[in-house]
């Protein structure tokens, strides 16, 4: 059975949706969030554990997707 979640965020509000939609004037952000035990899944840190930042990894990608465009 296929877990990885698939859908689309606001990343002003962080409104969710299934399908694409517009929120604050703008298309949302595709997320795959990668399967249950992903590093995906998890927040980004550096060699010590420290967390650079509490955002999961997939998310952080969507976003960079997004600016790149």
């Amino acid at each position: 059975m296929d877990q990885e979640q698939v859908f689309y965020i606001c990343p002003i509000c962080f409104r969710v949706c299934e399908i694409e939609a517009e929120c604050h004037e703008h298309l949302m952000v595709l997320c795959e969030t990668g399967h249950p035990g992903d590093e995906r899944r998890k927040p980004v840190s550096d060699q010590f554990g420290n967390l650079a930042s509490r955002a999961p990894r997939w998310y952080l990608e969507a976003v960079r997707k997004e600016i790149k465009k």
